[in-house]
């Protein structure tokens, strides 16, 4: 029994540890154009959706070629989860952006990077459970 639990945890930690590396290239298009459309004079919010939507597709790539390529996420229904938990995070990052850049006057490169660092946990315990799920293994 342990050593079926061990396989298990170092599955995961495998996981964790290629999703964080996808996300570090989804972060990198994200950050990158967030800076590029507020640089360009678009308002951070617009900015920061528009960095997320770029991160967004990036990381679905990363996750259905890379990450979790032997999960069975090829049906419509995944594509929409995956949509759905992506808009969720958005939303989670729209609200940190408003209240760290808006209200509390934080830098709005501070307030992004704490909020991936938020985003990130939501993101990958919400995608493995609803769309990349674990194959059951028969004993």
């Amino acid at each position: 029994m342990p050593s079926k639990l061990l396989h298990k945890t170092k599955g995961l930690s495998r996981e964790f540890v290629k999703y964080t590396t996808a996300g570090g290239f989804s972060f990198l298009v994200d950050f990158g154009l967030l800076i590029l459309f507020i640089e360009r004079g678009t308002h951070y919010l617009a900015a920061a959706a528009l960095g997320f939507l770029g991160g967004l597709i990036t990381n679905y790539l990363f996750c259905i070629f890379w990450v979790w390529k032997h999960s069975q996420a090829t049906r419509m229904r995944d594509l929409l989860n995956f949509t759905l938990i992506g808009a969720s995070g958005l939303g989670i990052t729209e609200l940190g952006m408003w209240l760290g850049v808006g209200k509390l006057g934080i830098h709005y490169q501070i307030t992004k990077l704490f909020m991936v660092g938020v985003v990130l946990f939501w993101n990958f315990g919400m995608k493995r459970a609803f769309v990349f799920k674990p194959q059951v293994e028969n004993t």
